[in-house]
């Protein structure tokens, strides 16, 4: 599927859209390594609730289905989360999410602040919703893709669940295409919008309308 040694696929629910003002609230994270046959085996998982420094609006909670009392409970510090987190690593390690420009922005943040200052990301990233919305009409949500292919996953909203969703997804679309490493440092972006957030000097931006394979085509 990928020629990558190692992919790690994550996703990060937060109190809110900016990664300047708002904070990581849960982790989860799935770390494959390709065997000698060329398949992919799970090595590493991470599912944790972190903790926010103000509560939660009601507008997350409901989203999440988080609360300040699970945060409060079973919650790990912001910096004890990242470490978790970096264990699992590399710089040569493909990085892949649903939506990847949203989650590329806290995990910057999340680097810059607990490791270095001046952190700049080379890692080749895989967008799962622009290979989705490259194939498929508006709407584009993870639930979208995950009626569309029938996948059976929990529909929950939590980190864990969202990644391996995302991967089974990912799975049945690399069935579908020829060529899937040509979706690699490549994110799709509303025209209607432009590009919101950080961008990355290596990953190209290619305006996406949903359904006509503008990536693919490129």
């Amino acid at each position: 599927m990928l020629q990558h040694k190692r992919i790690l696929l994550f996703d990060f629910e937060t109190t809110g859209l900016s990664a300047e003002r708002d904070q990581i609230i849960e982790i989860g994270a799935i770390l494959l390594e390709k065997t000698e046959s060329g398949k992919y085996q799970l090595i590493d998982e991470l599912s944790t609730l972190v903790m926010a420094n103000r509560p939660l609006s009601p507008k997350i909670v409901e989203i999440t289905h988080i609360t300040d009392e699970m945060l409060l409970r079973d919650g790990i510090t912001q910096e004890e989360a990242f470490h978790l987190f970096f264990k699992m690593y590399q710089e040569d390690t493909l990085l892949i999410a649903y939506n990847i420009q949203f989650d590329l922005s806290f995990l910057i943040h999340f680097f810059r602040k607990y490791w270095n200052p001046q952190y700049q990301f080379k890692n080749d990233i895989l967008d799962v919703m622009a290979v989705y919305k490259d194939r498929h009409r508006y709407p584009h949500r993870l639930d979208q893709a995950v009626e569309t292919y029938a996948l059976e996953v929990p529909n929950t909203h939590r980190a864990l669940d969202d990644i391996k969703a995302t991967l089974e997804a990912l799975k049945k679309m690399g069935e579908e295409l020829d060529n899937l490493s040509k979706y690699v440092n490549v994110i799709g972006y509303n025209p209607n919008y432009g590009v919101s957030g950080i961008k990355l000097p290596h990953v190209k931006y290619i305006a996406q309308k949903g359904g006509y394979r503008e990536i693919e085509k490129s």
